[in-house]
């Protein structure tokens, strides 16, 4: 991969001082998805990535991971899972907690999402 490539890539992603809190620089990848040529750019990076890896898997953390998560899954052939904040899947989950800069929070995803030994791609932004 060529370096150009992705720095090509990284002068798409806004950053936001203080949000959503002081001392938060909060990296806004939404003008990357609204150029069609950054963001397939972006796709292809992770294709080339991750294309002989043996993946059965890609899953998305909500909300941004969703977007590219589902992307890659369907340029690679492979099934998507999402992984969403708490309380948002209307079946049997799975739970955990992770730390943020500015707080904790709580993601699920279906307990019958992935089978033992499948290899999963996880995907966020």
């Amino acid at each position: 991969m060529h370096v150009d490539t992705v720095e090509y890539v990284r002068r798409a992603i806004r950053s936001v001082p203080d949000w959503p809190k002081p001392g938060i620089i909060f990296r806004d990848i939404t003008p990357l998805l609204q150029d069609p040529r950054t963001f397939r750019v972006l796709i292809d990076m992770f294709v080339y990535r991750y294309m002989r890896q043996r993946l059965d898997l890609v899953a998305g953390i909500d909300a941004r991971g969703f977007i590219l998560g589902s992307v890659l899954a369907y340029e690679l052939n492979l099934g998507f899972v999402p992984v969403r904040k708490k309380g948002k899947l209307p079946f049997r989950t799975l739970a955990e907690q992770y730390t943020l800069e500015y707080g904790n929070a709580t993601v699920e995803m279906h307990t019958d999402a992935v089978k033992p030994g499948q290899r999963v791609l996880l995907i966020d932004d």
